[in-house]
């Protein structure tokens, strides 16, 4: 029989999960205000696994705690944007050569069956899930790598989500199933170089995005001169 704390900790997950994933695909939308209260509520449980899970998004920068206020979805800072960019820029760069010496058959089948969700997804314009199976795309490059890929599934929410919002508002699916099967090519090839040239174009810079972006979802993001220097608040 699971121990009471086993059931919290379990609790917490399933409450920080939901929230995260609802945060991730902007079903909570940046700056929607939520409470534990609320929380507590719709999940039935206590306010202790629902206060942990805010604790952990704050610590992602996802929420923003601010004690006996309010917690909040956290705008879109595009400053921090670009710092998660730059660590994906150099992580999976190096992940993906070390994955080019061990490439074996599987990976190539679970690569293509990939491509191919994400085509699918792509035909739906379902882009939310469009965008699920092209971090699983990215994740296989990580084999064995795998603090380097809980580092940027944790720490690029702000990324993430100007990522989907850029794909729907653009309506890039197709575009991007295309650099995937050039990438694929490349790899199935052993070519390392053309691989890698191919990735750091497909991780490209966002700041034509982000003039677009703000235009079409003004509430959606941070000033940049008023969120200068700030850091998340923690509740203790």
């Amino acid at each position: 029989m699971p121990s009471g704390g086993t059931r919290s900790s379990s609790v917490q997950e399933v409450v920080y999960t939901t929230l995260k994933n609802s945060i991730m695909s902007l079903n909570l939308a940046p700056g929607t205000a939520i409470s534990e209260k609320e929380i507590s509520g719709r999940f039935d449980v206590s306010r202790t696994p629902v206060r942990e899970a805010f604790i952990n998004l704050s610590k992602e920068g996802l929420v923003r705690v601010i004690p006996q206020k309010e917690t909040q979805v956290s705008l879109i800072d595009f400053a921090r944007v670009e710092q998660e960019l730059f660590l994906r820029e150099n992580l999976e760069p190096a992940a993906l050569r070390l994955f080019m010496e061990k490439l074996r058959p599987s990976h190539l089948k679970e690569l293509e069956k990939c491509i191919e969700l994400q085509a699918e997804a792509a035909g739906k314009r379902k882009y939310e899930r469009f965008l699920q199976y092209d971090n699983l795309f990215h994740r296989v490059f990580f084999e064995g790598q795998d603090v380097a890929w809980e580092v940027l599934e944790n720490m690029c929410g702000h990324y993430n989500r100007v990522r989907l919002l850029t794909i729907w508002l653009q309506d890039l699916v197709r575009d991007i199933v295309e650099e995937h099967k050039r990438l694929f090519l490349a790899i199935k090839r052993k070519n390392t170089p053309r691989a890698l040239t191919l990735l750091e174009s497909h991780l490209h810079k966002l700041d034509a995005e982000e003039s677009m972006l703000r235009k079409k979802f003004p509430d959606f993001f941070a000033d940049a001169a008023s969120e200068a220097g700030k850091v998340p608040l923690i509740v203790t």
